[in-house]
């Protein structure tokens, strides 16, 4: 009995760190990180349907065995390192973009979106493109 708390509690420890975000969390913390307010819900759409603005999520393998990331569920084919070192074009662990504070995530993201755009993301292709974007106007700063 006493082992199986013992689990339990270090469950429940291990997964305080994922957070899911709500919506209006999630544009101060994109506002927190820079993203520009003229993209704001396109960002939010992406996040929405690529993790349910949860920082804790990775993927079932790709079809290439590859695995998405975090919030913007970034692929370690690319953007991160499955080491203990960072590297890959972002530079970054991939468990850094597991982490609650957002910030490596978000530089990652920006840089990615730099590069590809929201293409990059069969989330907004799918999802976002041409399509009703989420209402953000009750989210003050």
């Amino acid at each position: 009995m006493k082992w199986a708390l013992l689990l339990c509690a270090l469950g429940l420890f291990l997964h305080c760190e994922a957070k899911q975000l709500s919506r209006c969390e999630l544009v101060r913390e994109l506002r927190r990180n820079g993203f520009p307010e003229n993209k704001m819900r396109d960002w939010v759409c992406l996040v929405e349907k690529e993790s349910s603005r949860r920082t804790d999520i990775v993927s079932r393998p790709n079809g290439d065995g590859s695995r998405d990331y975090g919030l913007f569920q970034i692929n370690d084919r690319y953007w991160c390192s499955n080491t203990g070192q960072p590297g890959k074009d972002c530079n970054v662990t991939c468990k850094q973009l597991l982490s609650d504070n957002i910030s490596k995530s978000a530089a990652c993201a920006k840089k990615i979106y730099q590069r590809h755009g929201f293409d990059a993301w069969y989330g907004w292709k799918n999802n976002c493109r041409s399509k009703p974007l989420p209402d953000i106007s009750s989210c003050k700063n």
